[in-house]
């Protein structure tokens, strides 16, 4: 039988932003709880007691805005119980989704690391609660960010927990090293099992069924860990109760053992037993981020702004202290950057934070708090958009006002990947007749990006209407040194009408495929590579390539339809919950009904197929357009459609089937591979996953990658979604791209009226699976927008030439994920995306080196690095991140 002598309870408030309160009532609210926690902290500063008050402070962004609001007396004293160990501040910036990529994790962790920089704080133990997992990568960031313990207070509301919890382990991450872990109950058991309220109920109710518990699951510790939180529930403040009742049990010698703690506490009784401990491996692969998809618009601009704000970074390096290096100088760029980055970045991981509205959103859709927390969060993913926005052109200009041109009018076209590129696509017409004047670089530099940078698919603005006269101004084939420029004369664009090669032909072909599309109800049915002699459409599918399908519950007239796909048992007397999901859940699903129009253009650059159709569940017509390229041998699928305003659950997807058989599937979780089934910690969704840059299928002789820039919710195989499946097998080598769905029943959204847009690229090849040549594939479809600067600003000197590039950053499997101007210096952040130990060289371009030095995750120099001829290397073990400091000659 397992023997608790100790229950370690971990006090904190839950971070919701939002759900309880309006999020500036929240952010407002967490302020007032780190003052009362900091009051009831002092009052018992001098008791040695065990249930002396402690507070866990659960994310940094919370304490961040309490210190900047502090009188330097309470900051003070607020260090000083710090210190005492009666406060613990915690490594996570907020609760967060899969949705944050590797280096977004990094942006994320750097608040830690000002704290301890700025205040002194010791951070050492990490916490997520609600979140049903996290991306595998974070394991080796954490280690990284001097991280020691993690624990995670899983929600299985839509979810489930994995191994039997609680859990505690070693999660061994991507590198193979591995950090404590902590698989506990939801932050709300403390008060559940009766700490705080019923000494009664806890001795002969709660902590019987506790002990039982722990026996079935044969817990290997004599300690155990739950947390807790104030009686209002999610955003409560600092509850006082707690310390009489724990003083009350502890005097009457009954055990467990109570001890009011904090997570370092933990932490060392458990590393007393750490030896004991098993291993588990992979990614902690989560339920709950299918509720993005209730906001696939919002979601998509998000993704788009994380690319221009790393964009922006990047080429901010050629524009700041420019006049130390005899440029010029731009005149907003330092002050952009000062006043708009961090916010930029906070607001970019806010939209990828856990809380999406209220706890009412799905049962009163239209009360005004439910519309209240909807446009605040939709202002994290806007606000994201408008400064990334800002930051990508001024950094844009400034590059381009040290450019060497012949005229005003010519434009640099700029590549921020690491490798040679050749690019094309329009060119907005705000970039070739500048609005008022040429040399404003205010409001007339700004409205540059007026004009979307994308093609094709939006010129369809009604069911059947296609403007064939109107002119396209196009970039040709270009090509742009890696992490460089080059400039583009006015006469070398070239300009074109659809009208000018347009057809409905059912077959297209270019050099590398021939594709056949059905003209009655849409889709690609045969698709042939003629390199590979080989046909990717599996015909055996029941659905052609490219198919649009509708979800709903199928039963229309249930009061609480969501319930036909999960219903938790809130008022269990069982300890650890039964998941509610119903596997057996009856889904109504349709297609296309008809083709509307089908239209094939003969491009400059290629040959687009666009299909308008009537298609089920969605408000007017359905355009998709497919994207042969004349340069390259992927294929681009596009689509466009606007939703209702219904609130039935419904879903809607973009089906790709391959002839593929015995297919591996693998996709990206930002720089790091992942094969579904394999690679995850039991227990965790096989259902459904939040994918980064890509989705691959591979049999060892052929494979196919498919690009997911835009939309991160994928489904593989077959329609899985509450099939709560105790393992992943691949039927068949078919990508889902979930695009939308309105499932969850509370916090997200219970409806999207309005425009979804979905982008999938696919590059099919020979041989094996090449994680290098995936990740690749996957940035090069991220930074598919053109990034072009008109050079008509005035300049007085321009030192660089018309081509060139800024630095020669590594190549895959070494991943460049940021490049960032700091001080007087530059940083850059390296991963080897790789199994294998690697050797990085970062060498001088136009920009050259004086010396570098490696540091730790928040950039503070930990090693001198020689620079030898303009170059330093840098030894890589696997899956390892490193951070270099260079600076400038």
């Amino acid at each position: 039988m397992t023997h608790i002598d100790t229950l370690y309870l971990i006090h904190h408030s839950h971070t919701d932003i939002g759900y309880t309160h309006d999020q500036p009532i929240v952010f407002d609210m967490h302020e007032r709880f780190l003052s009362e926690a900091l009051v009831l902290a002092e009052r018992d500063a001098d008791r040695e007691s065990d249930a002396a008050f402690r507070w866990t402070v659960e994310n940094t962004y919370v304490l961040e805005r309490w210190l900047q609001h502090a009188s330097s007396r309470d900051v003070e004293r607020f260090l000083a119980m710090e210190r005492a160990g009666r406060i613990e501040v915690t490594g996570m910036f907020a609760n967060l989704t899969p949705l944050l990529d590797a280096d977004e994790l990094i942006e994320s962790l750097q608040l830690a690391g000002r704290l301890r920089r700025d205040y002194g704080f010791t951070i050492t133990s990490a916490m997520n609660c609600d979140v049903n997992g996290e991306s595998w990568p974070l394991v080796d960031l954490l280690l990284d960010a001097g991280i020691e313990g993690f624990t995670m207070a899983i929600n299985t509301h839509f979810g489930g927990a994995p191994l039997a919890r609680p859990n505690p382990f070693y999660w061994q991450g991507p590198s193979g090293r591995a950090i404590l872990a902590y698989s506990g109950w939801p932050y709300d058991q403390g008060w559940r099992y009766g700490i705080g309220r019923s000494l009664e109920e806890f001795e002969n109710i709660w902590w019987p069924r506790v002990a039982q518990r722990l026996d079935a699951i044969d817990y290997p510790l004599p300690v155990v860990m739950v947390q807790s939180y104030h009686p209002f529930g999610d955003n409560g403040s600092a509850f006082n109760g707690f310390v009489a009742w724990i003083e009350q049990w502890n005097a009457s010698g009954k055990g467990p053992h109570i001890k009011l703690a904090t997570p370092r506490q933990w932490w060392a009784a458990v590393k007393e037993h750490a030896g004991s401990l098993p291993t588990y491996r992979g990614d902690w692969t989560d339920f709950w981020n299918f509720g993005c998809g209730s906001s696939a618009r919002e979601q998509t601009i998000n993704r788009q702004s994380r690319t221009r704000l790393r964009t922006a970074d990047a080429l901010a390096i050629a524009g700041v202290g420019g006049e130390a290096q005899g440029a010029n100088l731009d005149p907003w760029l330092d002050r952009s950057l000062a006043r708009y980055r961090q916010a930029a970045w906070d607001n970019l991981i806010f939209w990828d934070e856990h809380t999406w509205g209220a706890d009412i959103a799905v049962s009163r859709p239209d009360a005004d708090d439910t519309v209240s927390q909807w446009h605040h969060k939709a202002h994290f993913a806007y606000q994201a958009r408008s400064l990334s926005l800002l930051l990508q052109r001024d950094a844009l200009a400034a590059l381009a006002r040290q450019v060497e041109r012949a005229a005003p009018d010519d434009i640099v076209v700029v590549n921020p990947l690491p490798w040679e590129r050749t690019v094309s696509g329009e060119v907005a017409n705000w970039v070739l007749t500048p609005r008022g004047t040429a040399d404003d670089t205010t409001a007339g530099r700004h409205f540059q990006d007026r004009a979307p940078h994308v093609r094709r698919v939006q010129i369809a603005n009604a069911a059947t209407a296609v403007d064939l006269e109107a002119e396209h101004n196009l970039l040709p084939p270009t090509s742009v040194p890696a992490f460089g420029y080059t400039v583009v004369p006015r006469s070398h664009l070239r300009t074109y009408t659809l009208g000018d090669n347009a057809s409905e032909d059912a077959t297209v072909e270019n050099q590398h495929h021939c594709l056949t599309f059905d003209t009655e109800t849409g889709g690609v049915l045969r698709w042939h590579d003629k390199r590979l002699h080989h046909e990717w459409v599996d015909d055996s599918a029941g659905y052609s390539l490219n198919t649009f399908v509708h979800e709903e519950v199928a039963d229309l007239d249930h009061p609480w339809p969501r319930h036909r796909l999960f219903q938790m048992k809130w008022d269990s007397e069982q300890i650890e919950r039964a998941r509610g999901w119903k596997p057996g859940w009856r889904a109504r699903r349709r297609t296309p009904a008809k083709v509307l129009a089908h239209h094939v253009f003969r491009l400059p650059t290629g040959i687009e197929v666009m299909q308008v159709l009537e298609a089920p569940g969605i408000a007017g017509a359905l355009v998709q357009s497919t994207f042969l390229p004349d340069g390259a041998q992927w294929v681009e699928f596009r689509a466009q459609w606007r939703m209702g305003a219904t609130v039935h659950p419904e879903a809607t997807y973009l089906l790709y089937p391959f002839r593929l058989l015995d297919a591996t599937a693998r996709f990206d979780l930002g720089g790091q591979a992942l094969v579904p089934g394999k690679e995850q910690i039991p227990g965790v969704c096989y259902d459904y996953f939040t994918v980064q840059n890509w989705v691959d299928f591979n049999n060892g002789q052929l494979g196919v990658t498919i690009a997911t820039p835009d939309n991160p919710m994928v489904q593989l195989g077959d329609f899985h979604f509450g099939h709560n499946q105790a393992g992943f097998a691949l039927e068949r080598a078919m990508l889902l791209g979930w695009v939308t769905n309105t499932y969850w029943e509370t916090n997200f959204r219970a409806q999207q009226p309005g425009l979804v847009t979905a982008r999938y690229r696919v590059q099919p090849y020979a041989g094996a699976f090449d994680e290098a040549q995936a990740h690749r594939f996957g940035l090069e479809a991220a930074h598919d927008a053109l990034l072009l600067q008109h050079l008509g600003e005035p300049t007085p000197q321009t030192p660089w030439p018309a081509t060139g590039s800024l630095l020669v950053l590594p190549q895959p499997p070494v991943l460049t994920l940021h490049v960032q101007p700091v001080d007087d210096h530059i940083v850059v952040r390296l991963l080897n995306a790789s199994d294998n130990p690697q050797t990085a060289t970062l060498g001088a371009g136009l920009m050259q080196i004086a010396g570098a030095a490696r540091c730790d995750l928040f950039g503070a120099p930990v090693e001198a690095l020689t620079v030898a001829q303009g170059k330093i290397a840098v030894e890589l073990a696997p899956r390892q991140v490193a951070v270099l400091r260079v600076w400038r000659a």
